[in-house]
């Protein structure tokens, strides 16, 4: 089995069907749908997966905009994952109709050459809802959906590319302040003023963001803050999101962020109510993976630089599946020039001829490193190994 003309197929496979993946990409694009409710895009993808004769059924992990779909038999298993979960306000700021449709693209080339070449393996697509919120990858892990899997590979779009990108590991938390309602004007001294307790405890967190290490991040949004100006808040609420590249760090910040708010509760006399979310891991990139990654991707154009000491790209819940299988979270660029994530500039460069060019070098990108696991057992080899000695806790392992 010739690799090079292997992978001259999976171009061209791409390539084939870049009109195809293009329309998806813009309409998933046209229709931003946030965590846990992308219907439309769980169905496109599904629907474009039905039209080349593969079934895949929705409600994966008892999700229920997640689906699996796979080909090939024997091992390894490699999986390539679709994110196309969109941001209140801003829409794809974040391109993950980019990611959808990269890894739609990624898995059916592979398919094409695995039977095509009668490579022994897997490859698998895993649909994956809810990464701005929710960590639905976490609740696939849990869900066993990874459980037979060897390698996982993604990509991002960014404004750089970059082969290792630093993602933090982050928690959410969900603060309610509890007060008593009473007339603002009339009979203030009968209330307990919950917005002065969110208020206070939202000071005592500024005042801490001070003393934090400049790898790590607290930011968050008052979600309620009264229901009118005349009568004294009753209830108050905010959700906030701790992060940092060190986990004992993490859980230390954690400890200080919710003492503002018990201090503050405490201070107005109001009740404090707490809930933290499941953490969204680091991302822990597979070297060899990413060799093999940033190889094809050279031989198409890019090439994918290191990591900068003061960048961090935030946090991803692939992180809780590098944890327990090999994987790589590489970023490729959409955009010339730099631009933030989360921002309606992004947004609008996630439906740009450029980013539909980089979605295409993504696909191929992602399913030569595929045919590279499946082809060669000492890549395979040598990213267990890795994957080994980073001290993650182990899946079960062959």
């Amino acid at each position: 089995m010739d690799p090079v003309r292997l992978k001259a197929r999976v171009i061209e496979r791409v390539d084939a069907r870049a009109k195809d993946l293009d329309r998806i990409a813009l309409a998933i694009h046209a229709r931003p749908e946030l965590a846990f409710e992308e219907r439309a895009a769980s169905t496109m993808l599904r629907d474009a997966l039905a039209a080349e004769g593969m079934t895949a059924p929705s409600g994966a992990g008892g999700l229920e905009t997640a689906f699996v779909v796979e080909a090939g038999t024997g091992s390894p298993t490699v999986a390539i994952l679709a994110e196309y979960d969109a941001l209140p306000g801003v829409g794809h700021a974040c391109g993950h109709n980019l990611i959808a449709t990269g890894a739609l693209g990624a898995f059916l080339a592979t398919r094409d050459v695995l039977v095509e070449a009668g490579l022994p393996g897997r490859v698998r697509l895993v649909g994956c809802p809810a990464e701005e919120r929710g960590n639905g990858k976490a609740h696939l892990v849990s869900a066993g959906v990874f459980a037979e899997v060897d390698a996982a590979l993604m990509f991002h779009p960014g404004d750089r590319d970059e082969g290792d990108p630093l993602m933090l590991a982050m928690v959410t938390l969900d603060v309610e302040l509890i007060g008593r309602a009473a007339h603002a004007a009339a009979e203030p001294h009968a209330g307990v003023n919950a917005l002065d307790a969110l208020l206070l405890g939202w000071t005592a967190l500024s005042a801490l963001r001070q003393l934090v290490r400049s790898d790590s991040r607290i930011h968050g949004i008052i979600t309620d803050g009264g229901q009118a100006a005349n009568i004294i808040p009753e209830r108050t609420a905010a959700r906030l999101m701790v992060r940092s590249p060190d986990n004992a760090y993490l859980e230390e910040l954690k400890a200080r962020v919710l003492d503002c708010f018990r201090g503050a509760a405490r201070a107005t006399g109001c009740e404090l109510r707490h809930l933290w979310s499941e953490t969204c891991e680091t991302v822990t990139t597979n070297s060899p993976l990413a060799q093999a990654f940033a190889a094809n991707a050279a031989s198409l154009g890019r090439t994918l630089h290191p990591r900068r000491p003061i960048d961090t790209h935030g946090s991803t819940d692939m992180g809780n599946v590098t944890n327990v299988v090999p994987g790589i979270h590489p970023f490729l660029a959409i955009c010339d020039e730099p631009t933030p994530g989360h921002s309606h500039a992004f947004a609008e460069a996630a439906a740009t001829p450029r980013a539909l060019e980089t979605m295409h070098v993504a696909a191929k990108a992602l399913a030569m490193t595929a045919l590279d696991v499946l082809a060669e057992p000492d890549l395979m080899r040598r990213a267990r190994h890795a994957f080994g000695r980073t001290g993650e806790p182990a899946r079960a392992r062959r």
